[in-house]
């Protein structure tokens, strides 16, 4: 058997690390890793650490190829929903909103979606409802219902009011009106990126990542005559699972993440935010999360394709690739969510006006929230409502309902410095940087 070591696609090495921010030459003023390079630090790839890799003949393509090196392959379920979250998003942005953002939500009509993408009888609610670890309870469902319908009501209503302290309408933001509510809460971003978690994250890493699924425990399994039918279009039962993990990332899976650094990486939503603070991580620790999480797609793919057709008793003989390789995946996505949340909450420190930081703070509440969907992450679902609580939050409700107690108007920059530092227990070291 070919033995080969795996090397990091693109893997840029520590001593051509970005500089987060410096005007002079002399390299004394270059911003230094926090973390030597010897030193370990929980943003270290897994996949990393397995040294020699045997992954028989197959050879690793440099793209998520589900046409070519991994076919047969589909995630056409989770582009659908994409493409139905993006006019979702954009519909939201339009004031008066007059689309039913909540019937879009359960796609009730199966016809309102304007894009060929988009259309179908694929829905985002269902997805929601799906939640593991409420056992069947549709209520997140429901409050993302219901903040859906209070965005398109106090929209319809309040578009010609300017905002203010007690009043819902219209606050600008640089050249951009933005809608928020009687408190300052900004309803499109906690819809958006509150569904960034609900939706995207739990279906990727709590979802189509677990053991049942895309895990050694698929009754199925990494085995083409045991799925039937489905192998023809779909692959096996576990690459189909894990093809559709992917597609919830919303990474353009022949680009992402592009080399041209520019402010969109090829891809969406959690991908796209991942993408942005990527080089600031790579600076401080030596990985850039963007590059490692479609290195950990890729390989982890790879290690499926590669043990096709062992049969149920054999199935799991490369499980300890594959293993860290969705250990990668979940922690990089995390680490897009948290330094986005990050970033929000640094950006709301430092805005002038109230108009700016309402609205970096309703996108930071948003990826605080999104973060306690993972029921295996850094910051577990109680300590994100901590975070929360630093903020504003209900201390009695862990709930989205518990993002109405807040009053944005009169949120400090001492609990914004709060939220931090608790942040910075899960995440050690990212408070200090310029996220």
């Amino acid at each position: 058997m070919n033995k080969s070591t795996f090397k990091t696609i693109a893997l840029i090495g520590l001593s051509v690390m970005t500089v987060l921010s410096s005007c002079k030459e002399d390299d004394d003023d270059k911003v230094r890793p926090l973390v030597p390079p010897t030193a370990t630090h929980f943003t270290d790839s897994k996949v990393d650490q397995l040294g020699t890799i045997d992954l028989g003949p197959f050879v690793m393509p440099t793209t998520y190829d589900i046409s070519g090196s991994y076919a047969p392959g589909a995630y056409n379920g989770q582009k659908r929903r994409i493409a139905q979250l993006q006019e979702i998003v954009d519909s939201s942005r339009n004031e008066p909103i007059s689309w039913d953002l909540k019937a879009a939500i359960a796609n009730t009509q199966l016809n309102q979606f304007a894009s060929t993408a988009a259309q179908g009888n694929s829905n985002l609610r269902t997805k929601i409802d799906e939640l593991n670890f409420d056992n069947g309870n549709t209520s997140v469902a429901d409050l993302f219902a219901d903040l859906a319908d209070s965005l398109t009501l106090s929209s319809q209503a309040n578009f010609a009011v300017s905002a203010s302290n007690g009043t819902a309408g219209m606050i600008t933001t640089g050249s951009k009106k933005r809608h928020v509510s009687a408190n300052g809460l900004e309803f499109a971003q906690l819809l958006e990126k509150g569904l960034y978690g609900a939706l995207l994250y739990d279906q990727m890493v709590d979802d189509y990542l677990r053991p049942v699924q895309a895990g050694a425990i698929n009754s199925s399994g990494n085995n083409e005559t045991a799925v039937g039918s489905d192998y023809g279009s779909e692959g096996t039962a576990r690459q189909h699972a894990f093809d559709e993990a992917f597609g919830y990332l919303a990474a353009n899976s022949a680009t992402y993440p592009n080399s041209s650094n520019t402010s969109n990486g090829d891809g969406l939503f959690i991908a796209n935010y991942t993408f942005d603070f990527s080089d600031e991580i790579e600076t401080a620790f030596g990985i850039n999360p963007s590059k490692k999480l479609m290195d950990a797609f890729i390989f982890g793919r790879s290690v499926l394709k590669a043990g096709q057709g062992f049969g149920p008793s054999n199935e799991t003989t490369n499980e300890f690739y594959f293993n860290a390789a969705v250990s990668d995946i979940k922690l990089y996505t995390e680490i897009g969510l948290a330094t986005a949340a990050y970033g929000c909450l640094n950006d709301a420190i430092s805005d002038v006006t109230d108009a700016d930081k309402i609205h970096h703070l309703s996108e930071a509440l948003a990826f605080i929230y999104a973060l306690s969907f993972n029921s295996e992450g850094r910051l577990s679902a109680t300590q994100a409502h901590h975070v929360l609580q630093a903020i504003g939050w209900s201390t009695n409700d862990t709930s989205l309902g518990g993002v109405y107690n807040i009053n944005l108007w009169n949120v400090t920059d001492a609990q914004m410095e709060n939220a931090k530092n608790l942040l910075d227990q899960a995440y050690p070291g990212f408070g200090a940087l310029s996220l």
